[in-house]
């Protein structure tokens, strides 16, 4: 599959202009987990943008050890695959709506064939831009809704320009099930902001979320946190250099959380990855 999705975006964006292609590597560390050491990720994306729309396609490969299992299935690693689509409309100046599906791949998690359905709209006006959108996760034994809520703000400081967001996210759990664990809290509300600037062509910025939430969607649509670790914090950095063609982009992120079905508290989860986009 992976093969197919790379040789179809490198060959679509050879043949059309306004095209960006985009790779991301994460090295993933574990503190206290009860199976997880260590993982990592390969983000493979691709994105066209049409006169009035835009779409993008993300293929999601991982792979983390595991050393304590606690199942009968004796695997040392989870292995897991994700692909998942963005559609996005202008309607006018204004306004834009998106829809957004993901598909997931696990070879161990009860949330495995996972489906993530998404639409949302954005309005943009002269002091920032609001965005709402809302998802809903299909899995065999529950579901999950979430609403996001997000206000973003362009603004600019001498020479750097600044792009904030701030908002918050509402998840609520529709059943009782994750795999043999019973899921006891069903309503998550966390908030969070970001901030970048660009000087020049070089990028900094951070960020953090605070707030309990599980089974989280995020990147508009296009990631899901799909196994049972209840997240509480999380902390991230990155910089960057922008040229001509090509970005490039380091990034860490720090984060406390506690795996419910192995009822483990604590577990910090820190992640270094580094990514590269051409735009066409």
């Amino acid at each position: 599959m992976k093969k197919i999705i790379l040789t179809t975006a490198f060959l679509t964006s050879c043949l059309f202009a306004n095209s960006e292609i985009y790779t991301n590597y994460i090295y993933k560390d574990y503190t206290n987990s009860k199976t997880k050491t260590k993982g990592k990720t390969f983000d493979y994306r691709f994105l066209h943008n049409f006169e009035n729309s835009q779409i993008t396609i993300n293929f999601e490969d991982s792979l983390t050890k595991r050393e304590n299992e606690i199942t009968k299935v004796k695997l040392t690693s989870i292995e897991v695959e994700k692909l998942s689509f963005k559609y996005l409309y202008n309607l006018n100046e204004n306004y834009s709506v998106k829809t957004s599906f993901l598909n997931i791949e696990d070879n161990l998690a009860p949330t495995d064939d996972g489906k993530v359905y998404g639409i949302g709209i954005i309005n943009k006006n002269s002091f920032f831009d609001i965005k709402v959108d809302t998802y809903l996760s299909d899995y065999e034994d529950f579901n999950v809704n979430q609403y996001d809520l997000t206000f973003i703000k362009k603004f600019k400081i001498e020479e750097v320009n600044f792009q904030a967001s701030l908002g918050t996210k509402y998840t609520n759990i529709n059943g009782e099930k994750y795999g043999n664990y019973i899921l006891k809290d069903k309503d998550f509300l966390s908030t969070f902001f970001n901030i970048n600037g660009n000087y020049k062509g070089f990028i900094a910025g951070l960020g953090f979320v605070k707030g309990d939430r599980l089974f989280t969607v995020f990147d508009d649509g296009l990631k899901v946190e799909h196994h049972a670790l209840r997240q509480n914090e999380t902390y991230s950095l990155n910089l960057g250099k922008k040229f001509k063609h090509i970005d490039i982009t380091a990034r860490y992120i720090y984060s406390k959380g506690d795996e419910l079905p192995e009822n483990r508290d604590n577990v910090k989860s820190k992640f270094t990855s580094i990514s590269v986009s051409y735009k066409f």
